[in-house]
């Protein structure tokens, strides 16, 4: 069953990377490295700023440390024919399990080291100790993370419910506990109390000959999986995510002005297809909701105007696509729209998208900007509207069109 895991381990791998491709692309890599790079600088100047005996270092430290422990779940990579097919072998699912266990440890093991490392600082900061300390609080959230995991794989089991939520209960107290006495008494003695109950959690989830929960156990799974296709849908279309169109009647009023007539036939399905909640419209509002919170972070001029240039750009290439979106209507190809309207519907849809979203960056920018700054943040944004509808825009429909 260990190697059943590792072929389904392998395929899966493979479906995520030809997916990586799409949410890997230069924009995203572009946004973030700006992003991480922005937030390190104000990082670095805040640990500069803060008086060494600052009292709430050692509370926030251990705070998000506790937060990040749930972070990553049992990947399982169950199936809905797993429950006939496999059956025969449930008694055989053990080393199945343990391999997933083992599979799934990698993803938040790198989130917990990164976090741990760069609120690392904070802790040197109050305790004035080495930064030897690291791999002792790194081991420490490691071994709790491992308990966790456990915990999971007990619920994948009958009549587990009640005894998984107690257990699921204690944990986090103990947790808590292990971190913040890592963190005021010793890292040494955090790691042993970590060692112990590590220790305790795998004793007390042996499943001792149980069956399986093959209903709960697939759940799961999907739910798992249905997480990370969604966010790879802000990227790309993904066929396990179906598109959900919602009435959405209070934007009605935006697409009463349309006129029905004939050179508006593209500029209305458009106006509709970002509207109504389809995979277009959620993304629209995906990003101008992080740009939006992002740039109520940010306080530095500079940074805000990047950011939004970039969110800007962002949005309209990823709203691109619309232009053949409904080229699989027959009625469309049928009746006579001339291409020309086609292309500047998808222009005045997407400069109303983008200026509306210049107008609420512009907006946000005022929480630590002066009201002369936001004007020119907005002129800059409409300038960037401008040349991306009229210059990038028709380029790169001759592009699709050829």
């Amino acid at each position: 069953m260990r190697d059943f895991f590792q072929l389904r381990s392998q395929r899966h791998q493979k479906k995520m990377m030809k997916y990586m491709r799409y949410v890997l692309n230069d924009h995203f890599v572009l946004v973030c490295l700006f992003l991480v790079g922005g937030l390190a600088f104000y990082y670095s100047n805040l640990l500069k700023q803060l008086p060494p005996d600052f009292p709430w270092s050692l509370p926030i430290v251990g705070l998000v440390w506790w937060l990040i422990l749930p972070f990553g779940k049992l990947a399982t990579l169950a199936e809905p024919a797993d429950m006939t097919f496999l059956l025969p072998k449930e008694k055989e699912m053990g080393p199945y399990l343990s391999r997933s266990l083992v599979h799934s440890i990698s993803f938040p093991f790198a989130v917990e080291l990164l976090i741990c490392g760069a609120l690392m600082p904070l802790v040197v900061l109050a305790n004035h100790s080495s930064f030897v300390t690291f791999f002792f609080y790194v081991a420490l959230l490691w071994l709790l993370k491992f308990a966790h995991l456990r915990l999971q794989r007990l619920a994948c089991y009958q009549e587990t419910l009640a005894l998984t939520h107690r257990l699921m209960f204690v944990w986090f107290a103990v947790s808590l506990m292990t971190i913040f006495v890592s963190l005021y008494l010793t890292a040494w003695l955090g790691l042993i109390l970590a060692l112990c109950v590590a220790l305790f959690f795998y004793w007390q989830t042996n499943e001792q000959s149980r069956l399986l929960d093959w209903s709960k156990m697939i759940d799961r799974e999907n739910a798992r999986l249905h997480r990370i296709y969604q966010f790879i849908n802000l990227f790309t279309d993904v066929p396990e995510v179906e598109a959900k169109v919602r009435r959405r009647k209070y934007l009605d009023g935006f697409l009463a002005n349309i006129a029905f007539k004939q050179e508006n036939t593209y500029l209305y399905l458009f106006a509709r297809g970002a509207l109504r909640g389809a995979e277009y419209g959620g993304l629209f509002f995906r990003l101008l909701v992080v740009g939006g919170v992002l740039l109520v972070s940010l306080n530095d001029f500079r940074f805000i105007v990047g950011v939004s240039l970039l969110f800007i750009y962002l949005i309209g290439f990823q709203m691109i696509p619309l232009y053949s979106q409904f080229d699989y209507i027959s009625a469309v190809q049928l009746y006579p729209v001339a291409r020309k309207f086609k292309k500047a519907a998808l222009q005045k849809v997407l400069t109303l998208l983008l200026v509306a979203t210049a107008i609420i960056f512009s907006l946000c920018s005022l929480i630590h900007l002066a009201i002369i700054e936001s004007f020119v943040l907005l002129v800059v944004l409409l300038i960037e509207i401008g040349l991306f509808s009229w210059f990038y825009l028709p380029a790169r429909i001759k592009k699709m069109e050829d």
